[in-house]
């Protein structure tokens, strides 16, 4: 394996950047503003002790300090190697237009400039600042320099040190109420505001103490942020161009600490008003008194009119003209329609956040306001493994995500799940999701208790409605979930008068024309079965996701619920047919199906045929586990049961049995065995036949196993000619043909899925050789990607894309390797579920930005991709690459593929 590489994750591209290379420019753009922005900082923090009257940013230079008798001109360099001349030239040149402006009299007091860089200058420009020609009015300020002035900032390397630095200047400010690193991060909010020209572009020492005090005041109503504060998936900005905008979701969703979160970094002076434990008739009274506290002067203040709580708004309204206000109102649920309208129609210019849980009325208030509910769309599975791994149970990328679909993502259900799985599941996360998905968790969650609020609002139909659905967990359209109802005896307009209230109350999400129940709530809502429906709804669901299971139509989430209700009806024989295909095995469900594969397999009254496939399934799947003791097992059962009913038995069950043993022989080395059982399956299977194919990779695939590459190469490639010729095919015909060209090559063929999956099997298997051998494979990996999907056999694909990675990698095109890795591969892990290939290939993707230069950014993907619990294995790779990011980032050459 390759650098580049650390095993294992369509063929349409995601929302992701279309060129990386300007996404990294962006992104060293934005330090640099952001490196600048916190020296503005600097100097006003210092503002005061220089005796400075005024700081202006973005004029003639980045920022100008005007002080008695003298004008600081400072622009501000930010680069990723030493400074050389032409860094400088320009506002060396520019300055002299500056320089002659201050001696004609046009501007008073003496101009100086200094140019402030996070690098230190090269040996050209070290020699030219020490020239005699060198101007004495401009200085170069680098880190480890002496500032010309004591007041100003020294230079920083970092933005770490930038940030650490404004911060022990905040801390000097007489507000301790007030946290030194938010100090720090309003006074960078209002200097980007002012770099806009929004209210002018100056700072006055004496307006410094007073926005002090305005900041102070605004951050204490807000309730206290956690920390650390992990931002949910695709957070908003809290503040838009719209008037009024509606937040809602569940308890615990996180609406308030996002709020608060946004709060801290907003430029913009905020009220938040929470009115969670106020009667209805004082809301509007108390948030007029509110306003005007914090923005009208005492005489102001006591001219408002003695009145209602609205008339009372309104006036503030008035005297707040001009006045930007913006107002974040929690709770907002507790009010109803026309009471919140009201507010809202009482402060026209203000803008409302309104932040609230969704109840029956919110669509009649948001048609009303023109606005469109939202939501947050809670953590990721990458937050979900943080959280676990720092309460002390590690989860991995599988198990991740599979909390974010019982939680929701929503953060108060992921962190009480995470501290259930410690005090109750001695830490295993597996187990915590077993029993909360079987509804046999005995303490009880805080998701649970939250919920059942909910649920008790609800109508029985209502409630036997959202047991349906979350029966079904895949989307349904209306007319399925109408099938469902008659099922379990509701007719048709009272299950869509349920769907209307589920929908009222966000319990019911719709994409398109699907309906699915809210992922925080389907474990809960299993609960509400009436009695005797259990049978009946899983039959209505199983004959109504058929249809499209059976004409291949479908996606693999309905295909794997599918699956599951075959056993449940007395359909095992059904489920039984696909496991004799490798695209079973390729699927994220297979090994959800073991434990009816083995009740099949135990059970001595099935049809011996059945209990074979089930055995030859359970072998599959131990050997994709690497568990050999249980392989083994399954193998002597298979002999057994072969041994006990000969009469059963063709040509595929003898090649079937020859292929798990040869597999058996191959993981304990040996050789001689496993060439006997390949020769006795080959006698029963003609020259040249796809039996024969079959049995000859599988020969090959077993030699690799022994670690005899060699051989296992030779046949491989063997294979592959016959494969080729079968298929009608020559290597020539795929060289730049894209999948619709070979499908037309093909012709009638396309339907034969299996057969081009084989010929990309033995295609990888010859990549793999070659590897292990040392050699080129040439054009292979990129034609067994190809193959596999034409195939659609996603997994393998996955896995053969991330060799081609590594190929143009090697080759020099990096561009061409995040191209596959972010446009097709990232892609086909997160449409199709190929959550155990995620860590790897983003753990590829991550070395690959390292090769570009981009080191930080790669630094904090491993970061992220290390809080993971993942195999010995794959922890060993992840240590290796980022130890491979750090030479990198050394300067150290590192090896490309």
């Amino acid at each position: 394996m390759s650098d580049t590489s650390a095993r294992p994750g369509g063929p349409e591209p995601d929302d992701g950047p279309l060129d990386p290379a300007q996404l990294i420019r962006i992104t060293s753009l934005h330090r640099g503003f952001l490196y600048q922005h916190l020296y503005a900082v600097g100097c006003l923090l210092r503002l005061g002790a220089a005796g400075a009257e005024r700081l202006l940013v973005e004029r003639d230079e980045d920022i100008e300090v005007l002080l008695p008798g003298r004008r600081l001109y400072l622009q501000i360099k930010t680069r990723a190697r030493p400074l050389r001349g032409g860094d400088v030239n320009g506002a060396v040149d520019a300055f002299s237009a500056v320089r002659a402006r201050h001696a004609d009299g046009g501007r008073p007091g003496h101009p100086r400039l200094v140019v402030v860089s996070n690098q230190p200058p090269g040996p050209g420009l070290t020699a030219r600042t020490t020239a005699d020609d060198w101007p004495p009015d401009v200085t170069l300020l680098t880190p480890g320099g002496e500032p010309p002035e004591p007041w100003l900032p020294p230079a920083w390397t970092t933005l770490d040190e930038a940030v650490a630095w404004c911060a022990g200047e905040a801390a000097r400010v007489p507000f301790t109420s007030l946290s030194p690193h938010t100090l720090v991060w309003k006074l960078a909010a209002r200097v980007v505001l002012a770099c806009t020209g929004h209210g002018g572009q100056g700072f006055t020492a004496n307006e410094l103490p007073p926005l002090y005090e305005q900041f102070v005041q605004e951050l204490q109503a807000f309730p206290a942020t956690p920390a650390p504060y992990l931002p949910q998936a695709t957070e908003p900005d809290l503040l838009t161009g719209a008037r009024v905008r509606l937040v809602t979701g569940f308890s615990g969703a996180g609406k308030t600490a996002w709020a608060s979160h946004a709060a801290a970094h907003s430029p913009e002076p905020l009220t938040y008003f929470d009115v969670a434990t106020l009667p209805a008739e004082t809301v509007a009274g108390s948030l007029a008194r509110e306003l005007a506290a914090r923005h009208l002067d005492s005489r102001a203040r006591t001219a408002l009119p003695h009145g209602t709580g609205t008339d009372t708004l309104r006036a503030v309204h008035h005297r707040l003209a001009g006045t930007p206000v913006a107002i974040v109102l929690d709770n907002a649920h507790r009010l109803d329609a026309h009471d919140l309208r009201h507010l809202v129609e009482a402060l026209p210019t203000a803008r409302f956040v309104l932040l609230g849980q969704p109840r029956p009325d919110q669509a009649a208030f948001a048609a009303r306001l023109d606005v469109r509910p939202e939501t947050l769309d809670g953590w990721t599975a990458d937050d979900v493994a943080s959280v676990f791994a720092d309460t002390g149970c590690p989860v991995d990328r599988p198990t991740a995500e599979r909390l974010v679909g019982l939680t929701g993502g929503l953060p108060l259900y992921v962190r009480n799940a995470a501290r259930l799985t410690l005090t109750h599941h001695d830490g295993d996360a597996t187990r915590f999701c077993t029993a909360l998905s079987a509804r046999a968790h005995t303490a009880p969650t805080v998701q649970d208790l939250i919920l059942a609020e909910v649920f008790d609002t609800l109508d029985s139909t209502a409630r036997t409605t959202a047991h349906l659905l979350a029966t079904a967990e895949v989307p349904l359209t209306d007319e399925e979930v109408r099938r469902l109802a008659h099922a379990a005896g509701l007719g048709g307009p009272a299950c869509a008068r349920a769907m209307r209230s589920l929908t009222s109350y966000s319990l019911v999400q719709r994409t398109g024309t699907t309906a699915t129940l809210h992922d925080a709530v389907r474990s809960l809502a299993t609960e509400y079965a009436p009695e005797g429906v259990a049978r009946p709804v899983e039959e209505a669901l199983r004959d109504l996701l058929a249809p499209t299971a059976e004409g291949g139509g479908t996606t693999l989430p309905r295909l794997a619920r599918w699956m599951t209700t075959l056993p449940r009806t007395g359909r095992t024989e059904e489920l039984l047919r696909f496991t004799t295909h490798d695209f079973f095995f390729e699927q994220s469900f297979a090994a959800g199906l073991a434990p009816t594969l083995r009740a099949v397999a135990s059970d001595g009254r099935a049809a011996p045929m059945d209990r074979f496939d089930s055995l030859n399934a359970l072998a599959i799947l131990a050997q994709e586990a690497d568990e050999r003791d249980v392989h083994g097992t399954l193998v002597d059962d298979l002999d057994a049961l072969v041994a006990a009913h000969p009469e059963a038995w063709g040509t595929r069950e003898r090649s079937v049995l020859a292929t798990q043993r040869m597999a058996r022989h191959a993981h304990t080395g040996d050789l001689a065995s496993m060439n006997a059982a390949y020769l006795a399956a080959r006698a029963g299977n003609a020259d040249g036949s796809l039996g024969s194919r079959v049995l000859r990779f599988n020969q090959a695939r077993c030699f690799f196993l022994a670690g005899r590459h060699e051989q296992a190469d030779l046949l491989a490639l063997d294979v592959a000619e016959a494969s080729y010729a079968a298929l009608g095919l020559t290597p020539e015909d795929v060289l730049g043909a894209g999948p619709e060209e070979l499908r037309a090559l093909l012709g009638e063929e396309a339907a034969r899925l299996d057969d081009v999956k084989r010929l990309a099997d033995c295609l990888a298997l010859v990549v793999r050789c070659k590897r292990e051998l040392g050699t080129s494979h040439g054009l292979a990996a990129m034609h067994a990607l190809k193959f596999y999907h034409l195939a659609q056999a996603w997994h393998p694909m996955v896995g053969m894309g991330q060799e081609v990675a590594d190929d143009f990698v090697g080759i020099g095109d990096l561009q061409a390797s995040l191209d596959l890795l972010e446009q097709t591969l990232l892609p086909l892990t997160e449409r199709y579920r190929l959550d155990d290939l995620v860590v790897g290939v983003r753990a590829q993707r991550a070395v690959v930005i390292a090769h570009t230069g981009d080191h930080a950014t790669a630094l904090a993907e491993l970061d992220v991709l290390q809080r993971y619990d993942v195999p010995p294995g794959q922890a060993e790779e992840l240590a290796h690459q980022r130890a491979l990011v750090l030479r990198l980032a050394a300067g150290a050459p590192g090896r490309p593929s």
